[in-house]
This record gives C-alpha cells, sequence and structure tokens, in this order.
C-alpha cells in the first residue's frame, strides 16, 4: 500500500523539541507481522483501496453509505461489556473523492475479522487529464475606484 498512517509513526517535530506530555506510541508486543499502521490507502489504476483496522468491531455493526455522490461515510462499534466496564469503541470515518475521477456510488466496502476494506472504482479513460478540479476559490476584493 501507498500511503499509510493514523499511528503517530514517522512524526516530524522540525527543529523544536518533542512535547513533556505527548506519549510514546509503543509498538504491539502481540503483533508479529504485518503493518503497524492504523490504515492504509491505495491508488491503483483501476480503483482506489483504502485498509482500516477496526479491531473488536463485528460485521454486523459496519455500515458504509455514499453521499452526494463524492463522499463515502462508515462506522462501526466494538459490543458492550459491562461485565468489564467497557463501552466499546466506536470508529468512524468519511472517504472524499472526485466524482470526475472515481465511480463513488460503485463503492463497495466490508469488515472482515476487524479490517475494513473499501472499494472505489475508477471511471475507464483512454487517457489521462492533466488534472482534476473538484472546487475553485476565488478572493476578489472590490473597491470603489473601479467603477470610475
Amino acid at each position: 500500500m501507498s500511503k499509510v498512517g493514523g499511528s503517530g509513526r514517522g512524526l516530524s517535530y522540525s527543529g523544536r523539541q518533542r512535547p513533556k506530555n505527548l506519549p510514546l506510541i509503543p509498538s504491539n508486543r502481540f503483533q508479529k507481522s504485518g503493518n503497524k499502521e492504523v490504515y492504509e490507502t491505495k491508488n491503483m489504476e483501476n480503483a482506489f483501496v483504502m485498509r482500516v483496522d477496526m479491531p473488536g468491531c463485528s460485521a454486523s455493526s459496519f455500515v458504509y453509505r455514499v453521499e452526494e455522490g463524492k463522499n463515502v461515510h462508515f462506522s462501526a462499534h466494538e459490543l458492550d461489556m459491562p461485565e468489564y466496564s467497557h463501552d466499546g469503541r466506536k470508529y468512524e470515518g468519511t472517504l472524499v473523492c472526485n466524482p470526475a475521477v472515481f465511480e463513488v456510488k460503485e463503492a463497495k466496502a466490508e469488515l472482515v475479522d476487524g479490517v475494513m476494506w473499501l472499494t472505489v472504482p475508477k471511471i475507464p479513460r483512454k487517457e489521462e487529464p492533466e488534472h482534476y478540479v473538484l472546487q475553485k476559490m476565488l478572493k476578489l476584493k472590490i473597491t470603489s475606484d473601479m467603477f470610475r
């Protein structure tokens, strides 16, 4: 996978000292192999794939939906265990896609063994355009002497 993140590893303080109250993120001594990051993304030739770890969550609690033809919202929750005074963790997130590049309505997601896999297919193209613009921002200052 190409982009990873979420666990805090690789934080750079570039010339400033690490805050004293920021605890170190311990490595999981029980994990023997695999990527240690919380999520990964990969931009493949015909789709965009995202993997998110949601430990303890069951497939029955997993929900995802597509909004506005460009946003994919997902959520899942861990079971409550009152006998251990544990309310259960809740996970949710949003993936925002460019509708000119991706077939967001065709997005598929599944939760398997506490790992969410989200796949958003790309729109087939014969040639790749130079760039895509989702939103244009314009800052303009109008003064009265412009109308003279």
